[in-house]
């Protein structure tokens, strides 16, 4: 009989608990939500006064020295198994200990970064961003306990324009901002990455929000688990960005709408909703629900962001390679003769240009042209000595034939001292001699056997 009430007692005991979880809370006002790792429940703080721990229904009053402004402005942190409130504005800082509120800061309201993009890396608070005292900003600061103030923290990289309202996300070493107003503009299109290790900035882009007109993250639902983030527009369809696979996925749900605050523990979304009782009278509801009643219709699956690449360099480079191949086109025989140095001269015939071994021929004179010329009518062939006669001719009446032949004699020996000074060739290797074949009374010469060729241009 004993243990049959034993067993009664624990199973009652057991269904009880469950009950106390499930169960439903409501309020007039919004209360402050937050879980606490060292009693493993959700606390709710309602009207800055009674402090309610969901496990077991327990109401007890909220102690405090006096708070320098409302809870329903400050934002909630799980630090190192301790929970910190810190003011929307960054400044104030305070702990929740022991069933009360002590303030554990040096610092004043700032009021300095509403909207900043504010997450826990290392055990330490940091905000980014945000807006203030008229102005907008791009600062990343971080609260140091042992100082019990707030420091700026030095960040490198790109420029980071300035940021509010924007969805954040940390990830490893890594803290990403997507959304919000850039500049006072809608970003839709750009994701920046932080190394948190390095505190460098990186730029991504994204186009999977194409078609948004704004993407601020007060207008939507945001809840931040496993490895990424999960946003809800007020619509049946959540979409859940992964961090880990870079992927963003929808879903489609018939999970509630009204959500003004939520967190994410052990495979259960924690939440306080807005619910209409009646005509205009509202009330803030808490309730529970597993986050597989979420996340169980996948409807569209796609990456999330990817490196920007400056793609009109890519047009620049191509049209480079293009102009090159042109000169390359152009400059073809003098690459084929720069490629194949056997031959080492090359004369070119338009231009009347000579080359030895790549460089170029100075001072060629009037008659050493000539010879070229006549040369490149007979490329690499014998030619009749009596055929340089006409070239070096200047009377046909009255000068006589020994005097024109002393005179090719030293045109041809100037030619050939001018090709051996700048070779350093033998005469016997630039020039060969013999007797016509039909009429052994004429004399042939080849200039530059096998040493010249002859470029049309």
């Amino acid at each position: 009989m004993f243990m049959k009430k034993l067993y009664l007692s624990f199973f009652l005991s057991v269904i009880m608990t469950f009950y106390c979880e499930a169960q439903v809370f409501s309020f007039k006002q919004k209360p402050l939500m937050f879980f606490d790792n060292n009693s493993k429940q959700v606390i709710l703080i309602d009207n800055d006064s009674i402090v309610i721990k969901t496990k077991h229904n327990l109401k007890i009053p909220l102690k405090t020295n006096g708070m320098p402004a409302p809870l329903s402005e400050f934002i909630p942190f799980s630090v190192f198994k301790k929970n910190y409130f810190v003011h929307k504005g960054c400044g104030v800082v305070l702990e929740y200990r022991n069933d009360s509120i002590v303030r554990v800061d040096n610092s004043f309201l700032h009021k300095n970064q509403f909207d900043a993009a504010s997450f826990v890396y290392n055990d330490e608070i940091y905000f980014f961003g945000g807006y203030g005292l008229f102005t907008h900003k791009n600062i990343l600061t971080k609260y140091d306990p042992k100082f019990r103030e707030w420091v700026l923290v030095t960040t490198t990289g790109i420029k980071v324009p300035t940021i509010i309202d924007s969805f954040s996300y940390v990830f490893g070493n890594y803290l990403y901002l997507f959304g919000g107003l850039q500049n006072m503009s809608s970003n839709i299109e750009d994701v920046y990455r932080l190394n948190l290790k390095t505190y460098v900035w990186e730029k991504y882009k994204t186009n999977v929000f194409n078609g948004y007109n704004t993407l601020n993250k007060s207008d939507f639902n945001s809840l931040c688990f496993f490895n990424g983030l999960l946003i809800n527009n007020k619509n049946r369809v959540y979409t859940y960005f992964d961090f880990k696979r870079n992927k963003k996925i929808e879903y489609e749900t018939n999970f509630l709408t009204g959500i003004v605050d939520s967190f994410y523990y052990n495979n259960v979304v924690y939440m306080i909703s807005i619910k209409n009782q009646y005509k205009n009278n509202y009330k803030y509801v808490y309730e529970s629900i597993p986050i597989k009643d979420i996340l169980k219709n996948p409807i569209s699956e796609a990456p999330f962001y990817y490196e920007e690449r400056p793609y009109y360099l890519y047009g620049i480079a191509g049209i480079f390679i293009l102009l090159f191949l042109w000169f390359l086109y152009k400059k073809r025989w003098y690459i084929s003769y720069y490629l194949n140095p056997t031959i080492p001269f090359q004369y070119w015939q338009e231009t009347e240009l000579l080359y030895f071994k790549v460089k170029k021929v100075k001072h060629l004179s009037d008659d050493d042209i000539k010879i070229l010329n006549k040369m490149a009518l007979h490329p690499n062939q014998f030619i009749s000595l009596n055929e340089f006669n006409e070239m070096f001719t200047i009377d046909y009446e009255n000068e006589n034939y020994s005097a024109i032949v002393k005179r090719r004699e030293k045109k041809l020996d100037t030619f050939l001292q001018m090709i051996a000074n700048v070779s350093s060739y033998d005469f016997q290797d630039l020039i060969h001699e013999r007797k016509n074949e039909v009429d052994k009374r004429i004399k042939e010469v080849l200039f530059l056997p096998k040493k010249i060729k002859f470029v049309k241009k």
